[in-house]
């Protein structure tokens, strides 16, 4: 077997590679993090740009203040849905803006008596274009005071920023990789020190550099998969500890950071990733150590 199997080397005596599953378990348990951090995201910045895409939302004052406000409504929503490039506008049921906001104001804070305004959801139709600034002379014609807001004015610089918290989520797991296989590397070459008698009697007794590199290749791979393990299996913890946090406070953009089957099987692979890495690292590291041993 490759992982686990008896050696001429007594590993067991070595310090540093009874450190090496911690090590690697956190180092594990931070990239794991981050990259459940760098996919959910990656799905909330999808959501919102399919999501906020050729839409608009209209604001009509509505209260004490505004008395033909019901009347007002009416005649914005008819001349929008005739408005070129306009696949659907709908006016918002006051239950979900109530439902938007309990969050904030909680479930007892009076909701029910503000005066919130009419909002009226305008989406374009596909390969459609509306002309924003055409459409907002007109619905300010019809009722003074409403204001038409396109969501893609505000939604791109978000979009932007989320974009590049991504990638630096990306490169937080990128430092994280070179850190680890730079521990293989300094475990590697304290074990050889350590054991560096007994290697000398298995160059007498005719083994290769190769043979004595696999043994230390199949000790890192066995160790550094245990600390995988472990990293990422509190990792999963914490991201389904998030995802329950998230779903109590009724965050509504967490439904676009559910991980999809695909991505759930890259991220169980991280583990077997980490393990292959150290395996890799352990022999360019036994090798080249040899050869300027000899």
């Amino acid at each position: 077997m490759l992982i686990r199997r008896q050696t001429d080397i007594p590993f067991d005596q070595d310090p540093a590679g009874r450190l090496l599953p911690w090590i690697v378990a956190i180092m594990i348990y931070l990239s794991g993090v981050a990259i459940a951090g760098a996919i959910a995201l990656n799905g909330l910045v999808s959501t919102w740009s399919s999501g906020l895409s050729g839409a608009l939302t209209i604001q009509i004052p509505a209260g004490p203040d505004s008395p033909h406000a019901q009347q007002q409504a009416g005649a914005v929503l008819a001349l929008v849905r005739k408005a070129p490039g306009v696949e659907q506008a709908r006016r918002l049921p006051r239950q979900d803006m109530l439902r938007l906001l309990r969050p904030w104001l909680g479930e007892d804070a009076g909701a029910g008596d503000l005066p919130l305004p009419i909002l009226i959801e305008v989406h374009a139709a596909p390969d459609a274009a509306i002309d924003t600034a055409a459409l907002s002379a007109k619905v300010a014609a019809a009722a003074p005071g409403a204001v038409t807001e396109n969501h893609a004015r505000w939604a791109g610089p978000l979009i932007g920023l989320a974009r590049s918290i991504w990638l630096v989520a990306l490169l937080v797991v990128a430092l994280i990789g070179l850190a680890t296989v730079i521990t293989v590397v300094f475990a590697t070459r304290t074990g050889l020190r350590i054991h560096r008698r007994v290697i000398g009697l298995l160059h007498l007794i005719g083994a290769h550099d190769r043979y004595i590199a696999r043994q230390f290749e199949r000790q890192a791979l066995w160790l550094s998969l245990q600390g995988a393990i472990i990293g990422i299996v509190f990792a999963i913890g914490t991201v389904f500890g998030i995802a329950d946090l998230a779903g109590k406070i009724e965050l509504e953009p967490a439904a676009g950071a559910i991980f999809t089957p695909v991505q759930w099987a890259i991220f169980a692979c991280v583990p077997l990733v980490a393990a292959l890495v150290a395996l890799l690292t352990a022999r360019i590291t036994v090798l080249r150590t040899l050869r300027r041993m000899t």
